[in-house]
């Protein structure tokens, strides 16, 4: 049997390269009995970076039972990074006294377990007392969406090692990232118990986000759910999106991609890791202090959205997408192709977007190209679609849409809503 192994950390691990390291981590299974994590050659860690090789190397440590260890140089600023963040002390290793300078103003809050729900109300307390935001609204929204994600991981996860996180605020930018990692079951195997239809991470996340999902709940069953049930992804995202910062939430083989520009509209993506991804799910929130506004007026309009939900589903049960997925199994119709032909749309519905949806599939329409639909054309595309698949909230996504398209089709999907004929 080999008696060690050695995994080298990629150079640069910066926000922007989480959807690539996403695509290519892979989870090694060697049988040596020691793993070291070597970060020598890695020149920069962002707070996701160094949480999630935290979780991974716990993962190994309690759970696999190797022997791990760290190889870094504490002298170099990601080294010194990696100590002062708690890595060392994580894992039980001895950490050096001579270690390199600290970025200047920065103010972190180095990673913590948490294990059950008694853990996450003092935890917040000291994210937000050592973070020192000295923005009320900012400081209510990192408070809210931390509780959040780590009561996710509390209640649905199943993680042997329960949830990991790390926060920390650049008070010269206004910038706040919190990171939340957990290596359970995944966003899928959660759900799926009372969504038998999302059987795979694409329509788990896309559907994990919407207003009243919950792996606790069945469908529908608003009545004797408490009043936040199934709405903490749901308003993490508006508030994202409303404050014009970011939002990564990964599990399994896929990554989503989230953010709001500066006049509040949503942008997603999706990225997935053929080869790679990740055993559990992870969340990363990026606020920024000077964007962010109200945070009560912010709460308020996600509890109008979430109550509109439970009135009228079809708005916030469609998928709008800036770009089409690369993604396995994905069915992409480029209605560029029958602009406008409301009968080729109409046989295209019945013969393609209907059956694949029925039978679980997914699809994208995909309006590329198209400046202005008009609603009896999109009336053709997805009114019996809205109307008779159950599939549509998990498994339809409509991407590159205008404006004024996507006006169209929301006015279509609000009268398949309530059966009022165009």
């Amino acid at each position: 049997m080999k008696q060690d192994s050695k995994i080298v950390i990629p150079a640069t691990l910066a926000d922007k390269s989480l959807p690539n390291f996403f695509a290519r981590w892979h989870w090694p299974q060697s049988p040596a009995r020691q793993v070291t994590l070597d970060l020598r050659l890695t020149h920069f860690l962002a707070p996701w970076a160094i949480t999630l090789i935290g979780a991974y190397a716990v993962w190994l440590k309690e759970h696999k039972k190797k022997d791990v260890q760290l190889g870094l140089d504490p002298a170099s600023v990601s080294g010194a990074y990696a100590i002062r963040a708690g890595l060392l002390d994580l894992l039980g290793l001895p950490c050096p006294t001579d270690v390199g300078p600290s970025e200047a103003g920065q103010r972190t809050v180095s990673l913590t377990r948490i294990r059950k729900s008694a853990d996450i109300p003092s935890y917040a307390n000291t994210v937000m007392k050592l973070l020192a935001i000295g923005d009320e609204d900012i400081e209510g929204a990192v408070s809210y969406s931390l509780v959040e994600l780590l009561r996710n991981v509390v209640q649905h996860s199943s993680s042997p090692i329960g949830g990991l996180s790390m926060a920390q605020y650049f008070p010269s930018t206004g910038l706040v990232e919190i990171i939340v990692a957990d290596v359970g079951i995944g966003v899928q195997s959660s759900l799926v118990g009372s969504y038998p239809e999302i059987d795979n991470d694409f329509k788990a996340l896309k559907f994990s986000m919407q207003p009243h999902v919950s792996g606790t709940f069945d469908p529908g069953s608003y009545g004797s759910m408490k009043d936040n049930a199934g709405l903490g992804l749901f308003f993490i995202k508006e508030i994202t999106t409303l404050s014009g910062g970011g939002f990564f939430l990964g599990s399994g083989k896929m990554l989503a991609n989230i953010w709001g520009d500066k006049k509040g509209k949503m942008h997603q993506g999706y990225h997935e890791a053929r080869k790679g991804g990740w055993n559990g799910t992870f969340a990363l929130l990026q606020l920024r202090r000077d964007t962010i506004g109200e945070f009560e007026a912010l709460l308020q309009t996600c509890r109008e959205l979430a109550a509109k939900a439970r009135e009228d589903p079809s708005e916030l049960s469609l998928d709008f997408l800036d770009e089409v997925p690369t993604i396995q199994g994905l069915t992409v119709v480029p209605v560029k192709e029958f602009e406008e032909n409301v009968e080729e749309a109409a046989r295209v519905r019945d013969t393609v977007v209907g059956p694949k949806l029925a039978g679980g599939e997914m699809v994208v329409l995909d309006f590329s190209g198209i400046r202005f639909a008009t609603q009896s054309f999109v009336h053709a595309c997805i009114y019996k679609v809205l109307r008779e698949c159950r599939n549509v909230s998990s498994s339809l996504s409509i991407a590159n849409c205008t404006a004024s398209t996507k006006e169209a089709i929301l006015a279509v999907a609000a009268y398949a809503s309530v059966g009022v004929k165009n």
